[in-house]
Parts: C-alpha cells; sequence; structure tokens
C-alpha cells in the first residue's frame, strides 16, 4: 500500500502508566529487526538533545520489558514485510503505558493492517520508503507535543522508571566486567549500595548472574545506554576554568604549558583540591582536561555539567572513541599536537560543540577498521559458539559441559580460548563484547545435540 504519515489521535483511554513530563529529554524505546536500522537510528537521535534512547530490541516480544524497564514516552517500531507480530507488541504496550506514543515504521500496510493499527492505538504511521527525514520531522511533532514550550503548568512529571538511571549505569558497568568494588569506585558511593542496585536489578531482570544480566541487558539494548550529561549553555567567548586529571607527566606539563601561554584558569584534580567549589564559584563552563586515562576512568570522571577532553599519547580506536562520546567526552586530541589544538579546542566545546583530531576522526569513520588494521570479527569455532551461546543462556561451566555432553575441562579450555579471541576477563565481559560485534545476533539459532 503506498502510504503517508498518518496520526491517529489520541490513543484509547486507559489506565495511564506513564505521564509525560515537561522538562528533560523524550526517552525513546526502537524496536527493529535489523541492526544497522536500530543503530543508525539510535546514533541520530543521541545527537538530537530533545530525545535520549532508553534501549533498542531486536524482537518484539522484547518491546513490553523494555518498556516495563524504562518507561519511554516514544516507541518506535519497525515492521517487517508481515507487521503482526509489531502490531501485537505495540497493542501490548500501550496496554501497559498508555501515556506513550506509538510510532509504526511500515513497508506495505494491508486494509486489515490498518484496522489493526487503529485498535493497537497506534499514534503515527510512517512508510519505510519516506526516510529519516520524514521520521525526524514526525518525531519533532511529538516532542512539541510532549514538551510544550513555555507551559508554566501541566501534568505531574513522570513516576520514575522501574530500572533508574543509576541502575542503568550500574548495569552498564556490570556488563564491562568490573567487580562491585570498582563500580563503587566510578560510581563515588558505597559498596553496600552497588550491591542493592546489583540485587534490585537481578530481580527486576529476572536473572541470577551476571553473564545472564549481560546477556539479557543485551537482548533488551540496555548495554551502552547512559543518562545524558546536561550542559548549561553559556555566552560564545566565555573563559574555561580547566579541571586537569592525569600523571604528573610531560605531556601534563605541554598542557599546563599551553593554559598559561592562553591565561585560562585551571586546577589540578586531586586529593584535597576543592574541584566542585570552584566549579561552582566560576561563573564560566568547566572543562575537564584527561590526560592519557584508562578507558574504564572516563565514566567515573564525568559529572553533570561538565564536558571533558581527552589528551591521548597514543591513537584511540573506533571503539574507544564510541566509549569516550558515550561517557560525556566532547573531544580527543593528539598529545603531540597540544600547544596548537588544545585552547581553541577549549573554545569550541565551551561552545558546544566537538573536536576530534584527524586520526581519531579517521578511526571513527573507518567502521570498525583499527588503524588501518582490517581486524574485522573475530572467528569463533563451533564449539567456541556453543559455549557463547550457553553463556549468554545464564549457564554455568557445568550446566555447559552437561548440554553439550563435554567434559568440564573441555568447557573451561574452550571458554579460556574465547576470552582471547575477545579481549574479555570473564564471561560478562565476552558477552559485552559479542553483543557490541554482533556476535549473538548470529547465534539465534538453537544450539546442535
Amino acid at each position: 500500500m503506498a502510504g503517508s504519515t498518518t496520526g491517529w489521535g489520541e490513543p484509547p483511554t486507559r489506565e495511564v502508566a506513564v505521564q509525560a513530563s515537561t522538562e528533560g529529554p523524550v526517552p525513546v524505546a526502537i524496536c527493529g529487526a535489523h541492526r544497522l536500522f536500530r543503530d543508525a537510528l539510535a546514533a541520530a537521535l543521541s545527537a538530537v538533545p530533545e530525545f535520549t534512547v532508553v534501549g533498542a530490541v531486536a524482537d518484539p516480544v522484547d518491546l513490553l520489558p523494555l518498556c516495563r524497564l524504562r518507561a519511554p514516552e516514544l516507541v518506535l517500531c519497525c515492521a517487517d514485510d508481515v507487521p503482526g507480530a509489531a502490531l501485537s507488541a505495540l497493542a501490548a504496550v500501550r496496554v501497559r503505558c498508555a501515556g506513550a506514543r506509538l510510532i509504526l515504521i511500515y513497508q506495505e500496510l494491508s486494509p486489515d493492517d490498518m484496522a489493526a493499527s487503529r485498535e493497537a492505538g497506534v499514534d503515527t504511521l510512517i512508510p519505510w520508503s519516506h526516510g529519516l527525514d520524514a521520521l525526524l520531522i514526525v518525531l519533532a511533532r511529538h516532542h512539541a507535543a510532549l514538551r510544550p514550550a513555555g507551559r508554566a503548568d501541566g501534568p505531574a512529571p513522570d513516576p520514575p522508571a522501574v530500572l533508574s538511571d543509576r541502575e542503568q549505569e550500574v548495569v552498564t558497568l556490570l556488563a564491562a566486567g568490573h567487580p562491585v568494588g570498582r563500580i563503587a569506585e566510578l560510581l563515588g558511593v558505597a559498596n553496600r549500595v552497588v550491591e542493592n542496585h546489583k540485587r534490585r536489578i537481578y530481580q527486576k531482570l529476572a536473572v541470577s548472574s551476571q553473564s545472564h544480566l549481560v546477556a539479557r541487558a543485551a537482548t533488551l539494548g540496555l548495554i551502552g545506554r547512559h543518562p545524558p550529561v546536561a550542559r548549561p549553555s553559556h555566552r560564545p567567548g566565555a573563559v574555561p576554568l580547566v579541571v586537569l586529571h592525569g600523571a604528573d607527566d610531560e605531556v601534563r606539563h605541554d598542557v599546563v604549558a599551553a593554559l598559561l601561554a592562553a591565561h585560562l584558569p585551571f586546577v589540578v584534580d586531586g586529593p584535597g583540591n576543592p574541584r566542585a567549589e570552584l566549579e561552582r564559584a566560576h561563573p564560566g563552563p568547566v572543562i575537564l582536561v584527561a590526560v592519557d586515562p584508562a578507558t574504564t576512568d572516563w565514566m567515573g570522571l564525568t559529572r553533570t555539567g561538565t564536558s571533558m577532553l581527552l589528551v591521548r599519547s597514543t591513537p584511540v580506536s573506533r571503539d574507544e572513541t564510541l566509549a569516550a562520546l558515550a561517557h560525556g567526552v566532547v573531544g580527543v586530541l593528539a598529545a603531540a599536537q597540544v600547544g596548537t589544538v588544545l585552547v581553541p579546542a577549549l573554545y569550541l566545546a565551551a561552545a558546544g560543540h566537538l573536536t576530534l583530531e584527524p586520526v581519531t576522526g579517521a578511526a571513527l569513520a573507518a567502521g570498525g577498521v583499527r588503524w588501518g588494521e582490517a581486524d574485522g570479527l573475530p572467528e569463533l569455532t563451533v564449539r567456541e559458539s556453543d559455549i557463547l551461546r550457553s553463556i549468554a543462556h545464564g549457564h554455568t561451566v557445568r550446566q555447559t559441559a552437561r548440554s553439550l555432553g563435554i567434559a568440564v575441562k573441555t568447557v573451561e579450555n574452550t571458554q579460556a580460548r574465547l576470552f582471547r579471541k575477545l579481549s574479555a576477563r570473564n564471561r560478562a565481559g565476552a558477552l559485552a563484547t559479542a553483543h557490541a560485534l554482533g556476535l549473538l545476533e548470529l547465534l539465534d539459532e538453537p544450539p546442535r545435540p
């Protein structure tokens, strides 16, 4: 059916499970069978401050659990040739989240499908052929309705999502293989607080182990979804305050020299330094300059309202760059060019711009090629694929051995080779890497007896 963007008007009146607020970005959930579509749409929305993606699922069956956990206000569902499964999922979401706006992206739609869409409570139908630009226009209209400018009164703020933003951070760090102590250090909380979050997360996701948690979170698109970092706007040309973080080495000396030459105020981050008081007292933007930090330090260094520039002595891979951008980094600079590019990058960051030095930009655009080396996806043997699939189902080593009919020692040896190929230290890290590389989606077929 050749169609155009269609709005159904107000959804049927039902018990409201999600109530739109009047502030902050609109949380969006995405459903689509093709990972390229999900990632491209999530990337497009991440560049728009009015929206934040709270999860992206491949199977419509997983859409309702995601909405229960993250309470989106907009749900985008891309249907296959036969939209029946998508419509069933959206109908279930409508019952659970009556205040959410549902958008169905379709390829073909029959008269019966049109009737089913109305019955499911779909707010907007948009053909796949209209492209991304049309979808963004539709989303802008929904945003204007959900966040009307200048409205002083309105519905009460929405109730907190079942999975809070802090729990989402804990999920992300658990998926990276961090122990409880390290997570507590990164988030600046006590170990018992992390343990409490972890226990509640296990209950909400109905999992019993960290590897099972990672597999479930990957299925629901919860890995790598971070709450947006709010950054205040400042007048153009405002002098930034630089908070310098890093070891006292030659690179940091070069950074200090560049700051002194430009007469920019700065303070060295460290124990006993009143960084928070200086940030509050400074009238302009505050920018954290991190010199050669470990990848795992990026989340711990970011603070609400603070932008971060990363100065690296070695090139940054595409995956590292994406991780940095996801954790609030607004610039990646080569240490050798600090004298010429640091000060301009600071003013660009203060104005809300992103700065990438050429090598990092080339790596980001290379689509997975690491600094000219075509590594490609790691090649897994049949047995390694079986082990990875079993880990994704939350099985222990002994359960894996029983299900595959092999010895426990064989599972351990094969698992060790799998970890080396995925550069992982444990099962959770292996699952997180496999999800990032799209390997889990290649293992959908059932294991062989």
